[in-house]
């Protein structure tokens, strides 16, 4: 709502001056004077409707940018949060990629080193089968002991490169198990076993 312009005349005043230029009219009932003063005071009515209108008119397009104002602040608002969740998804994006990295540092360390014991195991086991070449014929120049113990680094090796998804790794370890089971069962070590466990 706009305030009222000092140079502006009031309503009552306009009243009165609109009843002044009738009555002079009125008197001045014949000549140029009459419609001049008659012309006057329809044109001042004009204005004032017209002023009227504008000010009806400059009130609806205040209220529609009060209306305006609104929505933009509501969507400076919304602007603001989706900022701070697209800093939080970084923020966390971040992080998981951190610990993501740290797995599969982790995983291929356990890799290598799994791979490090599988490649000792089998030097292990070609050192043995260098030095007994006889044992598929019964003759064993190692403990069954130590024949037992690398089958079982061999299984364990398997088993932990199951877990780990290398299929190729896992064959070979498993593999060797089986060679030095062959080897434990030609030399009469499942006998040993058996009659340790009725044992």
């Amino acid at each position: 709502m706009t305030e009222p312009n000092a140079a502006w005349p009031t309503a009552d005043e306009t009243a009165n001056i609109l009843r002044f230029l009738h009555r002079f009219a009125d008197l001045m009932s014949n000549g140029s004077n009459a419609e001049n003063l008659l012309g006057a005071a329809k044109m001042l009515e004009a204005h004032i409707d017209l002023l009227k209108e504008t000010e009806a008119l400059l009130r609806i397009e205040r209220t529609r940018g009060d209306a305006y104002a609104e929505v933009r602040r509501a969507l400076e608002e919304r602007i603001g949060a989706f900022g701070h969740e697209i800093l939080a998804l970084r923020s966390g994006l971040a992080e998981q990629k951190a610990r993501s990295e740290l797995t599969v540092a982790e995983l291929e360390r356990r890799q290598a080193e799994f791979m490090q014991r599988a490649e000792e195991a089998e030097a292990r086991l070609a050192a043995l089968q260098a030095a007994s070449p006889a044992i598929a014929f019964g003759s064993i120049a190692v403990p069954l002991s130590t024949l037992r113990v690398a089958k079982a680094q061999f299984e364990a090796l398997a088993h932990a490169f199951e877990r780990s998804g290398n299929v190729v790794s896992q064959v070979m370890c498993e593999a060797s198990a089986s060679s030095l089971d062959c080897a434990i069962l030609d030399a009469g070590g499942a006998d040993d076993d058996r009659s340790q466990h009725a044992a």
